[in-house]
């Protein structure tokens, strides 16, 4: 049996099935309405059939939600409660992706988390996935939360999604978390969420010495506008790797420049933050050479209360589709971040 869901674009074609591409799928999105059930397109149904996402059971609903800077693929997957055997959905998780990914290769962990009664909201970043914007791209930091605020405030009445509320990032998903909860506490309102789940979150990426140097940035991003993406063995998955590199038509092939003079300068901003009293778990492989772990465990004791800390000797970065002995400790931590008692406030 394979060890990841996602198909070879060559069955779509098999199939008769469209291959999905950043060009024109997009377009093919309707505005997302979670009101009705949603019949997917036949260019919707081979998006799930690439990524497997047609395997999961439950009600799933895909579309746009329009914001002044983007417009952004959001999905929002409901469990079966009689399949799981539950009164009511117990609550759920907003899933944010790494950076150079997208929500579609998240397919593992939204199947465990509707296997234990939760609901999902995921959505492609800017310049990611089927959302728009310049590819791998963005200009501010600020505008992750912008975007996240968007979606937030266009789901947060769902019916769909019930309280409580649960965080997960991955990388720069997890960076964008960090961000919200420090930005809410300096504002001395409750985040969106009760607690998060950071999965090899960014801080400070491996290597970083030049990301430090804002002067040499900024000469190569007037000679370059981007840099061509090397695809790195960040977990021990071949499977996965091979996939990423050679098979999914969504992976972006370039890094955009201002994306890392952006996160230069995130870093600096996020350094200076007071530290708030927050609880998050954290799950981190100690093979991960995508970020400076050592350091971003540090920030993370310093700026939260940092709950929980598990350690994956064997882990490199991409947690979700690691290889299934190593990613084993974290499928059981899941369960216990998803069930662990809630706070009533922080402020």
């Amino acid at each position: 049996m394979p060890d990841i869901p996602f198909l070879n674009p060559a069955i779509l074609k098999q199939l008769d099935l469209p291959v999905p591409s950043r060009e024109t799928t997009p377009q093919l999105l309707e505005a997302l309405n979670l009101k009705k059930p949603y019949q997917p397109s036949v260019e919707i149904q081979a998006y799930r059939q690439l990524y497997g996402l047609h395997l999961l059971d439950c009600e799933h609903w895909q579309g746009y939600v329009q914001m002044p800077l983007f417009k952004l693929h959001v999905q929002v997957f409901q469990p079966h409660l009689e399949k799981i055997a539950l009164a009511k959905i117990r609550g759920t998780v907003f899933l944010l992706h790494g950076y150079l990914e997208h929500s579609g290769i998240y397919q593992p962990i939204i199947r465990e988390l509707l296997e234990q009664g939760f609901s999902v909201i995921t959505y492609d970043l800017p310049g990611h996935g089927l959302s728009d914007g310049s590819p791998a791209n963005i200009k501010n930091f600020d505008h992750y939360q912008q975007v996240l605020h968007a979606v937030y405030h266009y789901i947060k009445n769902a019916e769909q999604l019930p309280k409580p509320w649960l965080g997960i990032g991955q990388s720069t998903g997890g960076a964008i978390w960090m961000h919200h909860l420090l930005e809410f506490a300096q504002r001395r309102e409750n985040p969106y969420v009760d607690r998060v789940l950071l999965l090899s979150p960014l801080i400070r990426p491996a290597k970083t010495a030049w990301w430090h140097n804002s002067v040499g940035l900024g000469i190569i991003r007037r000679i370059k506008r981007q840099v061509p993406r090397h695809f790195r063995r960040n977990n021990h998955n071949p499977e996965f790797l091979r996939f990423v590199r050679l098979k999914d038509p969504l992976q972006p092939r370039m890094m955009g420049m201002d994306w890392i003079l952006a996160m230069s300068k995130w870093m600096q901003e996020m350094e200076a933050r007071p530290a708030c009293r927050i609880p998050v778990w954290l799950a981190q492989g100690a093979q991960d050479q995508t970020v400076d772990w050592r350091y971003n465990i540090e920030f993370i004791r310093r700026k939260f209360r940092l709950q929980t800390l598990l350690m994956l000797e064997e882990g490199s970065h991409q947690l979700i589709n690691e290889r299934a002995d190593i990613r084993a400790a974290l499928t059981g931590l899941i369960p216990a971040f998803l069930h662990a008692q809630s706070s009533s406030g922080y402020y």
